[in-house]
């Protein structure tokens, strides 16, 4: 009887296994797999290695990004160092455009999409200003995971992953490196760190421990001596800031500053300034660039004695100890 039953059991399990192999067909590529594999990247030439001159027009705004001697600059700034970074991730993303997802190839559509003058044109240039890749990067879908657009001859538009006018536009962020400092934080020897209210001197011993000697001797929090090198050492600015005499940003004299030596005795000194609206002016020591942080974030460098010294727990004494039996008074 049981083995009647198994076998019952066993007919109707392969008998929803071909229903779900004729109806619901896993091997089956999906419309969706077969857009995806049949899709054509729209700049099938595209190598970012042999991008020189990047120009991308924003709300009426050029902004021309150009490589000197291996080098990115922002041409229309004064061929101030661009930020590597940015350019290397807008490279990526055009070498992955694609064909798979169409929403649109009438042209009557394209303002609506924001893949005409109203969106974000960007022309990638080769050598002899050849033209490797022209484009217009619209606004985000409904969804906001993905973006819009068009290759400039053409009427089709498409969409791409990604919040893609951040990638194009920097708007006041500009495409200018944002980096103030950037060292290694493990060959640091000593940091000098001085106030309006005093002096801080931190030195590493014989141990690679962090050592206070001024504004007195003193065991140091090495996890608060840690955070402060990782900022220190990566710095970038949250702003640039507009030009002025040195005197405007109060640089001149500056309110304090922070300095690291390294063990090859070169140092990395930043100067801080006047307050205005939120934010410090600061200086490097050694460049001519004013840069703007935030209050908290100078905070975060420009720390007192008392937030880096080791916080040691005095020693009860017996007067102290609540389980300490008390002496009885003596009868008079």
């Amino acid at each position: 009887m049981k083995k009647k039953q198994i076998l019952i059991l066993g007919g109707i399990f392969v008998l929803l296994l071909l229903v779900i192999l004729i109806f619901e067909n896993p091997f089956r590529m999906s419309e969706y797999q077969k857009k995806i594999e049949a899709a054509t990247v729209l700049f099938p030439n595209f190598k970012k290695e042999e991008v020189t001159k990047v120009e991308i027009i924003a709300t009426g705004q050029t902004s021309t990004l150009v490589k000197q001697d291996g080098t990115w600059v922002v041409a229309s700034m004064d061929n101030y160092p661009a930020d590597s970074e940015s350019i290397d991730e807008l490279f990526t993303k055009v070498a992955e455009f694609d064909n798979a997802n169409l929403v649109s190839d009438n042209p009557k559509n394209q303002s609506e999409f924001q893949v005409d003058i109203t969106g974000i044109e960007t022309k990638l240039f080769g050598a002899n200003d050849k033209v490797l890749a022209h484009l217009f990067v619209g606004k985000n879908t409904p969804g906001f995971l993905s973006s819009y657009v068009r290759v400039a001859d053409s009427n089709n538009v498409y969409t791409a992953q990604g919040y893609l006018q951040g990638v194009f536009d920097k708007s006041t962020r500009t495409w200018k490196d944002r980096t103030i400092f950037n060292f290694n934080k493990g060959i640091v020897t000593q940091i000098n760190i001085t106030s309006a209210d005093e002096t801080v001197e931190l030195r590493l011993d014989t141990e690679n421990k962090w050592q206070m000697l001024q504004p007195m001797s003193a065991a140091v929090n090495q996890n608060e001596v840690d955070n402060l090198l990782n900022t220190f050492s990566q710095l970038k600015t949250d702003d640039f800031a507009e030009e002025k005499e040195l005197t405007d940003y109060g640089l001149d004299a500056p309110s304090s500053s922070i300095t690291a030596i390294l063990n090859d005795g070169t140092t990395a000194t930043l100067h801080v300034g006047k307050e205005e609206g939120g934010k410090l002016y600061v200086k490097r020591e050694d460049k001519e660039p004013v840069f703007m942080l935030f209050k908290s974030n100078v905070d975060n460098l420009i720390k007192k004695s008392d937030k880096l010294t080791e916080n040691v727990t005095p020693p009860e004494t017996e007067d102290s100890n609540p389980l300490q039996p008390q002496e009885e008074n003596p009868a008079e």
